[in-house]
């Protein structure tokens, strides 16, 4: 017992003082580029009906579960999107656009590793009652401005469009549970899986050759402009198009250095109706954000709506931070304020006047000598010695 009381729950963690005053630092950054954006903060519960996210399309046993005195099952959210659906839906008027951005915890049953945890910090947007590839564009150049605001040195926004293989299905006249198929093998990346498929459905001429290099769909504004002239359906061109507008908007942005094309990307979540983006940064196996355009979710409440958002995972931001050495997790204050035996009270107005001036100030908690005092600098994690003496 004592040794269980000693550790925290799987897939959870401790931040340590330097850790989360990085972290901080961090958040902050991101709420202060959100406001800049005009985009106001909102706050949702911990907990929700697990209702919510059924009738969202979005119950999982990824969730953690559980039911309150009347029996009713209650989730502990797992994205932030879903909630904000329900709380646009339910409580903000109607036909108006609304640019909101959250701070949150989220849960989810994980297999913990690095990057991994079943709590974790997310920071997004939500623009809710926009359609078009303006919208889609401002989102993606906030991620890009937002992870620049973190200090990441070397990142990268990988974008596709879910009509793109959507049409491509429909091009090669797959069925429903073809189509679900292929889209495990696209996110899954099995390369097998989708050349199998391929010979089981018996797909054949310009549209086959296509589904066999879709894994490996990748790279520039060129590859959208090569594609157009190799697909026939009118869904999967209109996706082409509809990427080529957002990147030329997110040149006027200045970001458009930071973009490239995956035709065969897939997110986990399956809300997604048009674009969708993922970030990436070197040394990390996984994305550190992620979003895109969602239209269909907020009828789910009732309320027709279109809308298109990001999220970005704080906990892996910072993990990427201190690979590239860019984030110092020590706690540092500015003064250490000492005093000789008989001068606590001098010691005293001497930190409070550094406090009132919005200096950070740690007094000793003992009489020292003035060379103990700058000894005792690196203990009290303090750059400099104010003392206070005879």
């Amino acid at each position: 017992m004592t040794q269980k009381i000693l550790q925290v729950p799987y897939g959870t963690r401790d931040f340590l003082p330097g850790e989360a005053k990085a972290k901080k630092i961090i958040e902050n950054s991101l709420m202060k580029i959100f406001d800049i954006w005009g985009y106001a903060q909102v706050e949702t519960p911990t907990l929700e009906y697990l209702d919510t996210f059924a009738v969202a399309g979005q119950a999982s046993v990824d969730n953690f579960q559980f039911f309150d005195r009347d029996n009713r099952i209650l989730t502990m959210r797992s994205d932030m999107t879903t909630p904000l659906a329900r709380m646009v839906a339910t409580r903000l008027p109607e036909a108006s656009l609304q640019r909101l951005f959250y701070l949150s915890q989220v849960f989810r049953h994980e297999e913990a590793q690095a990057g991994r945890q079943c709590e974790f910090t997310q920071a997004g947007i939500e623009m809710m009652g926009a359609s078009g590839a303006s919208a889609d564009a401002e989102v993606v150049a906030l991620a890009i401005k937002a992870l620049q605001e973190t200090g990441l040195p070397n990142f990268t926004i990988s974008m596709g469009h879910i009509k793109f293989i959507e049409g491509l299905a429909e091009e090669a006249q797959f069925t429903v549970e073809q189509t679900l198929a292929l889209k495990r093998c696209l996110i899954t990346h099995n390369a097998v899986e989708l050349d199998n498929l391929l010979a089981a459905t018996r797909v054949e001429g310009k549209i086959a050759s296509v589904l066999r290099r879709l894994l490996f769909l990748h790279g520039g504004v060129e590859l959208l402009q090569d594609m157009q002239g190799l697909v026939d359906n009118a869904k999967s061109r209109n996706a082409l198009q509809n990427l080529l507008t957002i990147y030329s908007l997110c040149e006027s942005y200045g970001v458009a250095s930071y973009i490239s094309f995956d035709l065969s990307l897939l997110r986990s979540f399956d809300y997604y109706t048009g674009m969708i983006f993922e970030g990436y940064t070197p040394g990390m196996g996984y994305s550190i954000c992620g979003g895109g355009r969602y239209d269909s979710m907020m009828a789910s409440f009732g309320r027709e709506c279109p809308a298109t958002g990001f999220s970005l995972g704080i906990d892996r931001i910072m993990l990427a931070l201190k690979r590239n050495t860019s984030v110092d997790n020590k706690a540092e204050f500015a003064y250490l304020v000492a005093y000789s035996e008989g001068k606590l009270n001098e010691a005293i107005a001497a930190a409070m006047e550094l406090r009132t001036q919005g200096v950070s100030a740690k007094l000793a908690e003992q009489a020292l000598e003035q060379d103990e005092a700058e000894d005792a600098l690196a203990t009290n994690d303090c750059c400099r010695c104010l003392y206070i003496g005879k």
